[in-house]
């Protein structure tokens, strides 16, 4: 091992330095996530209504510009960067203008489309639209499953940490998690899958790429052992 490439070596430890899978934590991170107030960004979609007035009911969608126009109010109302509560109290005193003592009700009906990102060993490496009940399983599976050549015992979760934003890497058993033996767990939007390659996989890519290409001939079809 000690003649290896010192990148080859980098490539197989890796994953060592990872924090084992903690359910528990990754499940108070979740919940976390989803008590927050929402920022709303361009693309979001509002369900607003007015309990005295039904003709105020509608739905309206963050414009790229990150305004939205309501119906009656003679100007459009900055949206965007405002957690969902602080805009609600715009509205309110909005319509209060136009209506005085209307009850108004402002929720976010849908987010703007935010992803996870699965690569390495899956058929379809890329992002995919997250859902609040997407774990890590589902987003295997909507990459189009494990390649053989996966270490699917030991697949990385790369997420930023609550704290300092930094980011940091989680091993999680995904055999264990299909076998029924280790809990599924939800994934939060910006979260990368990391699936890493085997050992044997490893091996083979440090033959094909320091042995194989650098040799003058083809050893193709040569046999190994002894033979007359």
């Amino acid at each position: 091992m000690r003649h290896l490439p010192a990148a080859f070596l980098a490539l197989l430890y890796a994953g060592c330095a990872a924090p084992a899978f903690d359910a528990q934590g990754m499940v108070r991170e979740w919940g976390s996530y989803m008590q927050q107030d929402h920022v709303l960004v361009p693309g979001d979609v509002l369900a607003i209504s007015c309990f005295q007035v039904p003709e105020l009911t509608q739905e309206v969608v963050v414009s790229p510009s990150g305004s939205v126009t309501l119906l009656r109010l003679p100007s459009s109302l900055k949206a965007i960067g405002r957690k969902v509560s602080e805009f609600r109290k715009l509205v309110e005193e909005a319509y209060t203008q136009i209506q005085p003592g209307a009850e108004i009700s402002v929720n976010l009906k849908t987010a703007n489309e935010r992803s996870v990102y699965v690569a390495g060993e899956v058929q379809d490496p890329g992002a995919i639209p997250w859902v609040s009940n997407m774990s890590v399983a589902r987003s295997i599976a909507a990459a189009g499953g494990f390649l053989i050549t996966v270490k699917s015992s030991d697949v990385l979760l790369v997420r930023p940490d609550p704290v300092d934003q930094k980011p940091r890497s989680i091993r999680v058993d995904v055999n264990a998690i299909l076998a029924g033996e280790s809990p599924d767990f939800l994934l939060l939007p910006g979260d990368i899958v990391w699936c890493q390659t085997s050992f044997i996989a490893d091996m083979g890519n440090f033959v094909e790429l320091y042995i194989r290409r650098l040799l003058p001939f083809s050893i193709t079809g040569v046999s190994v052992g002894g033979g007359n």
